[in-house]
């Protein structure tokens, strides 16, 4: 979003890529899925540049693409990048997307709000 500081924002969907492709016509460099597009958006990636998702997505080998996935869980014990992303937050420098933030007896809640589907930032267990 703009409002985060994106230059050009483009609007999910089935038709992601080819919508990204009006911007990018050779294809993007690399791209970072957090938004769990997977195949949908592979298309936008140029021949031989990079994609990597979350959730441990891979993608089926095509074009010389490099497919890595980022898993949020092998950093849990990566204190001092964790800590830096905190710093970064706190300064302001990065913005966090709060959807709701529910207290632990409630978390329930907060599993079925994210199942359901269609949350738009993060939701929170305060404890």
């Amino acid at each position: 979003m703009a409002s985060l500081g994106a230059d050009i924002v483009v609007r999910r969907g089935d038709d992601v890529a080819s919508r990204i492709r009006a911007h990018f016509p050779e294809g993007v460099d690399g791209l970072a899925d957090g938004a769990v597009l997977n195949e949908r958006v592979i298309p936008a990636v140029r021949d031989g540049g990079a994609f990597t998702s979350v959730r441990g997505f891979l993608g089926a080998p095509q074009r010389d693409i490099r497919f890595t996935a980022t898993l949020v869980r092998s950093y849990a014990q990566e204190w001092e990048k964790l800590d830096r992303l905190r710093q970064q937050v706190e300064r302001g420098e990065i913005t966090l997307r709060v959807a709701e933030t529910y207290p632990p007896e409630r978390a329930a809640d907060a599993h079925r709000r994210l199942e359901a589907g269609g949350t738009r930032g993060r939701l929170v267990i305060r404890f």
